[in-house]
């Protein structure tokens, strides 16, 4: 169960549905209430008498500024997913398309829009409340109707802001890496994992049963189901599976492969539920797309690598994650490394940028953030041997001249690295 939930919250929030039908449910309900609540409860009390006469109105008048606003709200409702629509797409040329999810659970837009559909759906309901005596007008109803319009302008002055500092690709760039340092925590352990004996490679194959991407591993699941018995995930985080393709290799039960394949979800896209790689993927990508001849921005370009560099900072002070589960470490899980990000971060971006010294600096700057944090002799290896090849690729494409700060830059990584190692 609580792997389905998982599933179901993660795929509520990533839709421009479930908050605005909150929304739209509570004010309906609301539009009910509040004119019972103030003919039954209020209205015979001494002390609520002032501000309810205060606040009547005639029965046409309401019915006039309730429809006036009921009509005024659809409008708005029109204009905001059309402001929206007009930033996704804007963001999705610019950029990329794998940044698009993002918006859409962006938790401000939901409750901006909610707020308008909630606030439509409360004076269609009251309408019905208004009756030709206008001593049963409920005009605190109609008052609260009115706040709700004059929070629904503010919102919507807030929206066009929100959206206006959304585009900018500082700010995706800088989301992208907090939801990533969100899921870095959760899979690289801050102490090293306990060592657990293997428990063999399983003999039998468990095939995939539909095509798309590797979202969600239910890992206690899969322990509960092994009883012991060897469980290997042939495919990581986010990789791509066909239909038919061999997901696990087991020793259990053939009668268990349909539990088996229950406990991962398999969507047609990358999620950032348990998947580091895919937010490195999306910061890449608009880097390659800053740096491309048809865009041209080299400054987006390097903050990209700033905040990759930030990223890498983040995993190689973790441990790398766990692969064994279980007493007998039954379940092997194929997990992401430093030096799998590593390559993501520098081989894409060092290869379309070498004829850029901008590009080629900013990517030295970034290794020599990095590489006081790194423990393991190996990745240390791995990462110069990439400043290694960024500096030998700017020297075949610049003057000696214009590689002296890339020098220079080499020079302090080969000096962090020797005083890692000591």
């Amino acid at each position: 169960m609580r792997f389905l939930f998982r599933q179901l919250s993660y795929d509520l929030n990533a839709n421009l549905l479930l908050r605005p039908a909150l929304w739209l449910i509570a004010c309906g309900l609301l539009s009910l209430g509040v004119p019972v609540v103030e003919r039954r409860l209020l209205r015979p009390m001494p002390a609520f008498r002032p501000l309810l006469d205060f606040l009547s109105l005639e029965p046409g008048t309401a019915q006039t500024l309730l429809s006036t606003l009921a009509g005024s709200m659809m409008s708005v409702v029109s204009m905001v997913y059309s402001i929206l629509l007009v930033a996704l797409s804007l963001a999705s040329i610019q950029f990329s398309t794998r940044i698009l999810a993002g918006f859409v659970r962006d938790r401000f837009s939901q409750q901006v829009l909610g707020l308008f559909i909630g606030t439509f759906a409360y004076c269609l309901g009251l309408l019905r409340s208004i009756r030709s005596d206008p001593a049963d007008v409920p005009g605190l109803a109609v008052a609260l109707a009115m706040l709700l319009a004059m929070l629904s302008l503010g919102s919507l002055v807030l929206f066009i802001h929100h959206i206006v500092m959304g585009i900018q690709a500082n700010v995706i760039v800088d989301r992208i890496a907090a939801e990533t340092e969100g899921v870095i925590a959760t899979v690289f352990p801050e102490e090293a994992p306990k060592e657990e004996s293997g428990g063999g490679r399983g003999s039998r194959l468990v095939l995939a049963p539909r095509a798309g991407y590797l979202q969600l591993i239910d890992i206690e699941g899969l322990l509960d189901l092994s009883g012991g018995k060897a469980i290997e995930v042939l495919r990581p985080m986010g990789s791509f599976v066909s239909t038919g393709t061999a997901l696990f290799r087991v020793d259990t039960a053939p009668e268990l492969d349909r539990q088996m394949v229950k406990l991962v979800d398999i969507g047609p896209f990358r999620t950032m539920q348990d998947d580091v790689e895919f937010g490195f993927r999306q910061i890449v990508d608009i880097g390659l797309k800053a740096i491309s001849p048809a865009v041209n921005d080299p400054s987006t370009g390097a903050t990209c690598i700033d905040h990759l560099g930030r990223l890498l900072g983040a995993v190689a002070r973790r441990h790398p994650p766990r692969t064994h589960f279980g007493a007998q470490g039954q379940l092997v899980v194929p997990n992401t490394c430093f030096a799998d990000l590593l390559d993501l971060s520098v081989d894409q971006l060092r290869q379309y940028g070498k004829t850029d010294m901008a590009i080629c600096l900013r990517l030295m700057r970034a290794l020599g953030d990095v590489v006081p944090f790194v423990r393991d002799p190996a990745d240390r290896h791995h990462l110069l041997q990439h400043a290694k090849v960024i500096l030998e690729s700017a020297v075949r494409s610049f003057p000696e001249l214009d590689c002296a700060e890339l020098h220079r830059r080499h020079a302090v990584i080969l000096e962090e690295a020797t005083a890692t190692a000591e």
